[in-house]
């Protein structure tokens, strides 16, 4: 039989190509997701809950915001159901995930793929991406909430495809995680509680990290008082009032240590959260117009935006938090700016797949085979 047809999907050691290899895999794993009903159900369950949140997310901005608003509530409702996507994916892809290969190790069937043209790395390769489209399945069923999102005004285009893509990222690196877990442990549910564990440093630890090192950055300002205007003026249903009337005049009086928070030294400690790494990627929307006398004219940020916000202020030195530091009136535009701060998702991105790249290397020796030694019980076949 004439083999020159094959030579361009097999190579001179006898393994498949990449790309037939990483197609078999993918094509085999989604037959297996596919034939069961369950799959189906927790989509259309996830579609009906995505709507719930949409439906509230309108129904918060409208009561929060004015009705008159130049911008459309748009991108709040579009941050609520990305920050909810995403919260799920968190719960969803370390389960479909982590039992790629420890799933077939236990059913006796990953031998029978060992031996074949596929490589361990394509092999795990494969199971990943396979496990990475089960999981973006879930970002699918969301966009016609998306679409709405546009509909209803207030959303930038360039922010909607970052945001989109963001997830779709951290959703392939928890998926990266769970194999990669799934080919180092041999029990299925050990597999997936580790994976869960990783997911909850990620998302969790990074948080009690954060507080729990907060106090150690306590630092004194030397800060003197603020003088205020002897009136206040009342606010009621009629009454029109200037905001500045609002502001300190001056900063007068001894100076004396304030104490505070230096978080410049501990904030990166929440790059790796995989909502910070979403929010903070995403450029900073242009503000509504905010006129201080009209209190209509204020609009609630996204809680994504509100995520980044926070992050970019640990940024700042202690001074902006202590009125009349040093004896000046802190500026509200110099604060404003120095809120942007230095972008973090890179860092935390890098940490995150510098995790998942040592464990899928750990992984990918755990399954070459003939293995010189295997854990007691262990099914071979």
């Amino acid at each position: 039989m004439d083999t020159k047809t094959q030579e361009p999907a097999v190579r001179s050691e006898g393994q498949l190509g990449w790309g037939a290899a990483l197609g078999n895999v993918i094509q085999m794993e989604l037959r297996q997701r596919l034939r069961t009903r369950s799959w189906y159900v927790m989509l259309a369950v996830w579609f009906v809950v995505i709507g719930l949140v949409t439906w509230g997310s309108v129904a918060s901005y409208n009561t929060l915001a004015g009705d008159d608003l130049f911008f459309g509530p748009g991108r709040f409702v579009f941050e609520a159901v990305v920050g909810f996507v995403l919260f799920f994916g968190l719960l969803v892809a370390p389960a479909m995930s982590a039992s790629t290969v420890s799933g077939d190790r236990a059913g006796g069937t990953l031998a029978i793929v060992q031996v074949t043209l596929a490589t361990p790395g394509q092999l795990l390769t494969g199971k990943w991406l396979a496990s990475w489209i089960a999981a973006l399945g879930f970002l699918v069923a969301a966009l016609p909430y998306i679409i709405l999102a546009v509909v209803l005004g207030g959303l930038d285009v360039p922010g909607l495809v970052v945001f989109v893509l963001m997830v779709a990222v951290e959703l392939g690196v928890i998926c990266a995680l769970g194999t990669a877990v799934s080919a180092i442990v041999s029990r299925t549910l050990f597999a997936v509680v580790a994976t869960y564990l990783l997911v909850a440093l990620f998302s969790l630890g990074t948080l009690i990290g954060f507080a729990l090192t907060a106090p150690l950055t306590m630092t004194t300002v030397p800060a003197n008082q603020a003088v205020y205007p002897d009136e206040q003026p009342l606010v009621g249903e009629e009454t029109e009032y200037d905001a500045a009337e609002w502001e300190p005049l001056r900063c007068a009086g001894p100076m004396v240590p304030r104490e505070t928070l230096d978080t410049r030294s501990t904030y990166w400690m929440l790059a790796a959260n995989p909502f910070v790494v979403v929010a903070d990627a995403v450029p900073h929307p242009e503000k509504p117009p905010y006129d201080p006398d009209d209190p209509e004219t204020w609009a609630p940020d996204g809680i994504m935006t509100s995520i980044s916000t926070g992050v970019r202020y640990l940024q700042q030195p202690p001074e902006m938090n202590v009125e009349c530091a040093h004896g000046q009136l802190t500026d509200q535009g110099q604060q404003d700016e120095d809120s942007e701060g230095t972008p973090v998702w890179p860092l935390g991105l890098g940490i995150q797949v510098a995790v998942a790249a040592a464990l899928f290397a750990w992984g990918r020796q755990r399954i070459v085979a003939p293995a010189a030694r295997l854990p007691r019980g262990t099914r071979v076949a």
